[in-house]
């Protein structure tokens, strides 16, 4: 089920009104979040997963070294994956062994591709719609693990989504970060590109040794970042305290 905030009739690509869709109420918008919500909303829900890049990026290398890096108690974690798209990591989650699956993102129209093919799947998944940077729909301490998985650099305002995902984790949990990781003439010719026009929410791309320091400053404490194929690296965080499975045994 996708559960969302109140319904709204957005524009479409063109500026014109749509039906009525399920959507949250957007507080913090900008230019970037409305770019992310037109293109994810209304471009990539047909085509996402078929998406060149997904492939140039060696996405399905992301999705195995996600789920390798969780462990295998997989069945005993709640896992949220924030901007989950069509639901492709959830599913492979559960695949894995998964069953206690949330997943979130900012666009409804591509959650319901992701409740769809779900649903087909056979696999029961919890999704809302929500803005990371504002507040995630869960109360404190919901879950085990938070996955962002090429999400990162479409933060215009990463600070208050980590915040959020710190809040959401329980004492102990682990944030999964896996993002784009682009030789540096590169990443800045990007990052200089998207200050003067956003393409589909990206907002910028980050180093390695920016990203630490940025799950740094909430107070995540960072294990070292370790490269994922050529174009991308994972980072894992940890809320401080103990979890309570260490604290019952």
């Amino acid at each position: 089920m996708i559960r969302a905030g109140r319904l709204t009739p957005p524009n479409d690509a063109r500026g014109k009104r749509t039906a009525s869709v399920e959507e949250p109420e957007y507080r913090k918008f900008d230019r970037y979040k409305a770019s992310s919500y037109r293109s994810y909303n209304f471009t990539m829900p047909s085509r996402y997963d078929r998406c060149l890049w997904l492939r140039l990026c060696q996405v399905p290398l992301w999705d195995r070294t996600m789920v390798r890096s969780l462990g295998s108690d997989l069945d005993s974690l709640r896992i949220l994956d924030v901007g989950c798209a069509t639901g492709r990591l959830l599913e492979r989650l559960a695949g894995a062994g998964a069953t206690r699956l949330c997943g979130t993102d900012l666009a409804p129209r591509i959650l319901k591709r992701a409740q769809e093919r779900l649903s087909r799947a056979g696999i029961e998944v919890e999704l809302k719609t929500a803005d990371a940077e504002d507040r995630l729909p869960w109360e404190r301490g919901s879950f085990d693990v938070v996955t962002l998985m090429g999400v990162l650099h479409h933060f215009f305002r990463p600070r208050d989504a980590l915040a959020e995902i710190m809040r959401v984790l329980h004492p102990g949990g682990r944030l999964l970060v896996i993002d784009p990781c682009f030789f540096p003439p590169l990443r800045r010719l990007f990052n200089l590109a998207l200050r003067i026009a956003p393409h589909a929410g990206d907002f910028r791309f980050y180093s390695p040794k920016e990203a630490v320091a940025l799950l740094s400053a909430p107070g995540f404490a960072v294990e070292p970042v370790r490269r994922v194929g050529a174009w991308a690296f994972l980072a894992i965080a940890h809320k401080p305290g103990s979890s309570p499975s260490s604290r019952c045994s």
